[in-house]
């Protein structure tokens, strides 16, 4: 399994260079370079040493279930950021590495969406909802289906979109081969790809999702140039 978490992390930080904002609750030992006069700093990825019991606690505070795959992935290293661009996961501050976690789950949205096995878990790219395990049908090791859900339904049912990844996996696949290609092709070039490898999902119920995507930044391309 650690294979493809260290694939991701090598891509991820290739296409989008560690760098954020210095606040007092960071540890001096994940930071790589001097804070600048903006207060930008660079960061190191560490190796993660939360215990997976943690993760279960989590799990009985918010009545919620993880996949084992988002657990490996989240544990095993400490990173100050998740932002993929086209969805932002959950980061590991060393000095609170679930606290992030827990600030998608403790609100009123999340609170209408849990009771229903709808776990969420990461942001999506545009702020228009937040990206959920759909809990509903059992799977072997919790690899629940990933959908989004739009912040405008305000915890209705009726704000859950599709399937745009099958598994937690092959979100982490799809992002890895997202960030990799970046270095040569743009993005809305890139999305199709997901259809490909993750074709029960991304490219199957997913594929209206992602072409919205796919039209909206070469929109932006052709006009902006970006």
């Amino acid at each position: 399994m650690q294979n493809w978490i260290d694939q991701f992390f090598e891509a991820y930080l290739e296409a989008f260079p560690p760098r954020t904002v210095y606040t007092g609750e960071i540890p001096q030992e994940i930071i790589s370079s001097p804070v600048d006069n903006s207060g930008w700093f660079e960061w190191r990825l560490m190796k993660g040493t939360l215990p997976e019991d943690a993760y279960r606690k989590l799990e009985d505070q918010f009545s919620v279930q993880f996949p084992q795959s988002f657990i490996a992935w989240h544990r095993s290293y400490f990173f100050l950021d998740g932002d993929c661009s086209l969805l932002r996961l959950p980061h590991s501050n060393p000095a609170r590495p679930l606290e992030e976690m827990e600030t998608r789950l403790n609100w009123f949205i999340p609170e209408q969406l849990i009771p229903q096995q709808l776990y969420p878990f990461a942001t999506e790219g545009n702020d228009a909802g937040m990206l959920v395990f759909d809990g509903r049908e059992q799977k072997g090791d919790n690899e629940f289906p990933v959908r989004m859900y739009d912040y405008d339904y305000e915890g209705d049912i009726a704000g859950l979109r599709e399937v745009i990844f099958s598994s937690f996996s092959k979100l982490i696949e799809c992002m890895t081969h997202y960030c990799r290609e970046l270095k040569h092709r743009k993005g809305f070039e890139i999305i199709p790809d997901f259809f490909q490898i993750d074709q029960a999902g991304a490219g199957k119920s997913g594929r209206d999702y992602w072409m919205g995507w796919v039209d909206m930044m070469k929109a932006n391309f052709e006009e902006f140039g970006y």
